[in-house]
This record gives C-alpha cells, sequence and structure tokens, in this order.
C-alpha cells in the first residue's frame, strides 16, 4: 500500500501504519473490554439494588416497629404523670419510676399551674412531644407539694421534688436510661428570655442528648454564640454543652425498690 512516501519511505510509512493500526485495533478492544465492564456493572446492579431495596425495606420495618414501642410506651404525646384518670388517687413516684423503666429518654417538665412561665414550656413540649417520638416528654404539678397527708399525691411529689433536688419552677429534668441526667432550670439555657423558639429548645436539649435533633434544629441559636439576645445563660450553656459536665439533680440512679 502506498502511503505517498515515495519509494525510500516506503517502509517507514508501513511501519507507521502498523504502529497506527495496532494501536487503534487496541484502542478498540479497550472500548470494547469497558463496554463489556459496563454491560456486566449494570447486570450487577440490578442485584445490588435489589439487596439494597431490601435492606433499606427492612430498616423501614424496623423503625416502625420501633416507633410503635415507643407510642404504646406513651410517647409521641405530652402526658400528665399527676393525674392517674378515673378520680382515684395516684402515687406520682411510682408513676414516674415506672415511666423512667419503659423509656431510654425522657423529658419531665416540674411545673406550677400558677407559674406563667410554665405555659411557656407546656406549649413548645406540646410540639416536640409528636417530632421527637424517640423521647417521651411528661409533666408533673408540684403544685401540691405540701399536700402530705397519708395516702395524698403530695407525697410523692413532694418526694421526687426532694430527691431529684428540684429547686426552681419550672425545671425540665433529662432522663437518660433511668439516670437523672440533667436539668434545664428555668430560662438559662435559652437566653434567659421566654421568647426561644421550639427549634431552639430542641437545640439545647438534643446538647444534653435528651432527644435526637433533626436538620432544622441543629440551627446554632443567637444566645449561644452571644448574638443579638446578649450572653444571658451563655456562659452556663458552654460550660454544659463543651466544659465541666452536665449539672446533675440530686438522685442520679433510680432504683426498683424506691
Amino acid at each position: 500500500m502506498d502511503l505517498g512516501f515515495g519509494n525510500t519511505n516506503q517502509s517507514v510509512g508501513s511501519a507507521a501504519a502498523n504502529t497506527l493500526l495496532r494501536a487503534t485495533q487496541a484502542q478498540e478492544a479497550a472500548i470494547a473490554s469497558e463496554i463489556s465492564k459496563y454491560d456486566a456493572l449494570l447486570e450487577s446492579n440490578d442485584s445490588e439494588l435489589e439487596k439494597l431495596r431490601e435492606r433499606r425495606l427492612a430498616k423501614m420495618k424496623a423503625a416502625q416497629s420501633q416507633k410503635a414501642k415507643w407510642l404504646e410506651a406513651g410517647h409521641g404525646v405530652y402526658s400528665d404523670l399527676s393525674s392517674g384518670g378515673g378520680g382515684q388517687q395516684h402515687d406520682i413516684a411510682k408513676a414516674f419510676f415506672e415511666a423512667a423503666k419503659k423509656s431510654n429518654r425522657m423529658v419531665v417538665h416540674f411545673h406550677r399551674p400558677t407559674t406563667r412561665q410554665c405555659d411557656v414550656f407546656h406549649a413548645a413540649l406540646e410540639q416536640l412531644a409528636p417530632r421527637h417520638p424517640e423521647t417521651r416528654f411528661v409533666k408533673i404539678n408540684v403544685e401540691g407539694c405540701d399536700d402530705v397527708r397519708e395516702g395524698g399525691s403530695g407525697v410523692g411529689a413532694k418526694y421526687l421534688v426532694e430527691k431529684l433536688g428540684i429547686v426552681v419552677m419550672p425545671t425540665l429534668l433529662i432522663v437518660k436510661d433511668r439516670k437523672a441526667h440533667h436539668q434545664v432550670r428555668g430560662f438559662d439555657e435559652l437566653g434567659g428570655k421566654d421568647d426561644f423558639t421550639v427549634n431552639e429548645l430542641a437545640y439545647v436539649l438534643g446538647g444534653h442528648e435528651a432527644l435526637t435533633r433533626k436538620d432544622e434544629e441543629e440551627v446554632e441559636p443567637a444566645f449561644v454564640s452571644g448574638g443579638e439576645r446578649g450572653i444571658e445563660g451563655v456562659n452556663s450553656l458552654r460550660m454544659m454543652f463543651g466544659g465541666s459536665g452536665v449539672r446533675r439533680g440530686g438522685y442520679d440512679d433510680f432504683d426498683d425498690d424506691e
């Protein structure tokens, strides 16, 4: 084959042509091999996708099963442990210990109906309870703590207040694995004001592992970084989240025999 190099350069042209041909053939072979790999990968992906779908389905079923167990244990609603129902006398302490035994994480609002600040927590916890079924949210009315007559509900409430070291109204007690993990006393950790948002409360509670924060609750509130609300409660917040550890109540572990 004459490549136009003339008689003198014919051998050189033939060698170049052969080299080009071999390179082309090698490239075609590489492309064919790559296509075969893609075909195999696509076939493999179908199988992998099916396995992935099965794993996700199993995970969803497990999550639904766990959620059903939480709801059965009283999660998903903001309930009152002070009320026994049926007009009968109610042992608040017993109700508290039974609830702590059934739930790994619990937020207990110790409140008085006559304290306006407690209403702020009531409104926020009402919204958080259905949003965070992994945590049980309850409230205990301590108004009757002075009612210590035999068989009265005030006996149980007084016992809890004394043993847990509840000294401020309102107080949110965080219970983890049947232990008194931390107390949010008043609004100190919320910028010292009562105009915090539900997401900001979730951020603070999540910092104490009382709940698993959602995406919209991961935004650091201004009062944590010393923003527009000033620095009220900021030092205590930083100590709680990243300093010398959490502040605990006076009754760290729960005993079934108590």
